[in-house]
């Protein structure tokens, strides 16, 4: 620790009142450090609690570059005095009078300096006439730790009574000065994890929206064979989140489901198209066909990597809690909620529009048929959900006439 030549010994009163101004200082600035979320807010509340202490006049906080002059920059301070670091250069070198000074010192040894009185201490000679002009009259610089070669950087306070920094309030503002490293640091790498964060962020964002693009032109390929139900699976993906949202499925979950419900007729592809707009009812024949849509579906999908159960979802679509639907003849838990919510929108599509051999029974007749069915091969809960969307009037009704 650098100290200056002993000076004449203060009374005790002095010695005691310069010791409550060094622990109020302190004291205030910890709370100051205990909420701080950013490297700004902290060093500015910390030098704010400090100079809110008389006779402190100015507290700041510097970075020693590693720039050609050895620049300590200023990070930020407060205090009455403030346009004095504003107005005076300050630097790590022992080359450059701009280094002679308490920060600099500070810096350069990693120890604590005190300039006891600015009007004679001989370092402090570049800067006396314009302390003297904010009424500085004493200076303490602890290094900041930073594990490096060099210290960090500073916290420096001016005083506007000599001789305010003896061993004891020098020991005070070196455990401030350890605190305020131990902030910074901490901030620093909460600030990388937030940065990383939000760039796994970003990708996700960017994988989703790609992973939505595709699902949504997997939809449109096969709706151009199927001109007759262009749209369905769209509005079966919009009813579909609209149930899962009334009942309070998260977003991730609702996601997932809106991208099942977007393919959940892709195995139709294994259909030829003849059959798809048959404007006539189908033989047995051509509707096990038609019902290979589900299993179908399930091995187009079942490969590609989705962070969701997609091809599952896919496969059980029509499924019935009663065991009356296929392709496995589920029955009630064994079919995945989503798959029972893909069930309750899908019938609703298509009963309320128009098929290639017969036309649209209307949301109505639809909503109806899925009521008798609740509770036996519908969800009953699901049905209720998508009960309470038809009677608001609008959402069901919005989303038939939508495409």
């Amino acid at each position: 620790m650098i100290l200056p030549t002993p000076v004449s010994s203060s009374s005790a009163h002095e010695e005691l009142e310069k010791r409550s101004w060094a622990l109020s200082a302190l004291s205030a600035a910890a709370a100051a450090l205990a909420r701080a979320n950013s490297t700004d807010m902290l060093i500015a509340e910390v030098c704010d609690a400090i100079t809110s202490q008389s006779p402190y006049l100015l507290a700041w906080v510097g970075k020693a570059e590693d720039d050609k002059e050895k620049t300590i920059k200023v990070l930020g301070g407060a205090g009455t005095a403030l346009d004095y670091i504003e107005k005076i250069a300050v630097s790590w070198s022992d080359q450059r009078v701009t280094g002679l000074g308490p920060a600099g010192l500070a810096v350069r040894s990693n120890q604590i300096t005190i300039v006891a009185d600015t009007e004679v201490d001989p370092g402090f000679i570049v800067w006396q006439d314009l302390a003297k002009k904010y009424g500085i009259r004493s200076a303490i610089a602890c290094p900041i730790a930073d594990g490096a070669r060099h210290p960090f950087g500073a916290l420096v306070v001016y005083s506007a009574v000599p001789n305010a920094f003896g061993p004891e309030e020098a020991k005070l503002f070196e455990s401030l000065a350890h605190e305020l490293s131990f902030g910074l640091r901490s901030i620093e790498r909460q600030q990388q994890l937030d940065e990383q964060i939000h760039e796994k962020e970003l990708v996700q964002e960017r994988l989703a929206g790609a992973l939505k693009a595709t699902i949504e032109a997997m939809s449109r390929t096969m709706e151009w064979r199927d001109p007759y139900t262009a749209g369905h699976q769209k509005r079966v993906a919009l009813i579909s989140a609209a149930i899962a949202k009334k009942l309070g499925l998260n977003n991730e979950q609702i996601e997932a489901l809106y991208m099942a419900a977007m393919v959940h007729d892709l195995g139709k592809v294994a259909v030829p198209a003849e059959i798809l707009t048959k404007p006539s009812r189908l033989t047995d024949l051509e509707m096990q066909m038609v019902q290979g849509h589900a299993e179908s579906g399930y091995h187009i999908l079942k490969d590609i990597p989705f962070p969701y159960p997609i091809a599952e979802m896919v496969y059980q679509h029509h499924e019935r809690l009663d065991g009356s639907g296929y392709p496995r003849g589920l029955v009630g838990d064994a079919i995945c909620l989503e798959s029972r919510i893909l069930a309750v929108a899908d019938t609703i599509e298509a009963m309320a529009t128009h098929r290639p051999y017969r036309p649209g029974r209307g949301l109505h007749t639809a909503m109806s048929e899925v009521m008798v069915e609740a509770g036996s091969k519908l969800d009953q809960r699901i049905a209720d959900a998508a009960f309470e969307l038809y009677q608001d009037g609008k959402t069901l009704h919005d989303i038939i006439e939508s495409i």
